[in-house]
């Protein structure tokens, strides 16, 4: 029995850990399993069912889709929370080794997991239109990542780390990612909600894994479980206590609130990452769309210095060739694909850039000239450019006619207000 538990634990470990390195942490451009099961199945699947049901019922399909980790975030959570009001606090009441003040904490704690996802849910990330333009134009262009140009789908000019999101079907200013589990899209005027609802979750399921860990071992104390003997009730064999037999009486005993205290510490981490992530790139001033972008951008930078540096050491181009392209000429071949919670949702192809057989020196590696220091970056969050004065009286101005740029205009309009950008 123990040895089936292992062997089913073990399993579990290792189909879990597969599945994230996939569908997670490895790179689509690289890895064909990860191409295939992110992008090569979901594409097989989507293109059977429509020519199975038509295009009418997978609009349906969609619509429902597009709520669906919403409705499984519902599921989970109050199915969670309802486990705990239901064998959780009893729990917790006739136990010696944990406050029942923490009942109290308890509801405290589901008011703010709620609250924060509501509201983040309600949030707009900003919508960027010929009107609203004024409003979210802060940002610099770095000749980059982005490019002084129109957006090929709303015919605007596309500012600088601006998206057009096609799941909530608007241009959002500095945009982040799409977030299924609030059906929002991250930008410029939500993503400090979307950090609130993210850290209390973190904080949520902490607290709850030490709560029902401190009933559980309380249990184990209670009833001196490391010293007891086990039965087994097949053999009727006496059988010494150890980890893996406690974990089993307990599981077996308190099933449901053993259920909870593992997806609680499995979540804690997962989501402890993830905020720790979204911290490092908030206190480098980029986004999760950029983040990305710069890692295609560093792959490509190094492949043309590695061909350039082969071709000169054997002789077939100069010192200077190449002068002139650069970092531009790399920079082409970043292509602009959906963004995530966890990152590119499919890969994206790379755009036309430096052709196979051309060389050229593709220069220092830019840093990112939106960086202004961590207090200076976080401080953008909390208070976004486009709530500040100089961005509402820019709105105004152009409601008075003041600001207002013609489609023929928008493409020579480029702003000075930035630093250029710095090599490192």
């Amino acid at each position: 029995m123990i040895s089936s538990l292992v062997l089913q634990l073990g399993a579990f470990t290792v189909f879990f850990a597969i599945c994230t390195y996939v569908c997670i942490v490895a790179d689509p451009d690289e890895s064909p399993a990860a191409r295939f099961f992110v992008g090569t199945i979901p594409s097989l699947i989507y293109s059977g069912v429509e020519h199975l049901f038509g295009k009418r019922i997978i609009s349906k399909i969609e619509k429902f889709l597009d709520r669906s980790l919403q409705i499984a975030y519902l599921i989970v959570v109050l199915g969670s929370w309802s486990i705990v009001f239901a064998y959780g606090y009893p729990a917790i009441k006739k136990s010696r080794y944990i406050s029942t003040n923490h009942q109290y904490a308890g509801y405290i704690v589901f008011i703010m997991c709620m609250s924060s996802w509501h509201y983040a849910c309600q949030k707009s990330p900003g919508h960027i239109t010929n009107r609203t333009l004024p409003l979210f134009d802060h940002y610099q262009y770095d000749d980059l990542l982005y490019t002084n140009r129109l957006c090929p789908t709303t015919k605007i000019r596309k500012l600088a780390r601006s998206k057009y999101d096609r799941f909530s079907k608007k241009h959002v200013p500095r945009f982040d990612h799409f977030c299924g589990w609030l059906n929002q899209a991250i930008g410029e005027q939500n993503y400090r909600w979307f950090l609130l609802f993210l850290m209390v979750h973190v904080f949520m399921c902490f607290y709850g894994s030490w709560a029902l860990g401190r009933v559980l071992y309380g249990e184990v104390l209670e009833k001196n479980l490391l010293n007891a003997t086990f039965f087994n009730a097949v053999t009727g064999a006496e059988v010494k206590a150890d980890y893996f037999i406690i974990f089993h009486y307990l599981f077996m005993k308190y099933f449901q609130i053993c259920g909870v205290f593992i997806l609680m510490s499995v979540m804690s981490v997962v989501l402890g990452v993830f905020l720790m992530f979204h911290l490092y790139i908030t206190s480098r001033n980029m986004t999760t769309n950029e983040f990305f972008k710069w890692q295609s951008f560093r792959r490509l930078h190094r492949k043309e210095k590695y061909k350039f540096e082969k071709a000169q050491a054997e002789g077939k181009i100069s010192s200077d060739n190449g002068i002139g392209s650069k970092v531009e000429s790399v920079s082409k071949q970043l292509s602009d694909v959906d963004i995530g919670c966890t990152g590119p949702m499919v890969a994206g192809p790379v755009q036309e850039g430096i052709q196979e057989d051309e060389t050229i020196d593709p220069g220092l590696l830019p840093g990112n000239i939106y960086d202004n220091g961590i207090i200076l970056n976080f401080y953008e969050i909390i208070f976004p450019l486009s709530y500040r004065g100089e961005a509402i009286e820019r709105f105004n101005l152009s409601l008075n006619g003041g600001y207002g740029e013609s489609n023929d205009e928008q493409n020579d309009h480029v702003h000075d207000h930035r630093p250029k950008p710095k090599s490192i």
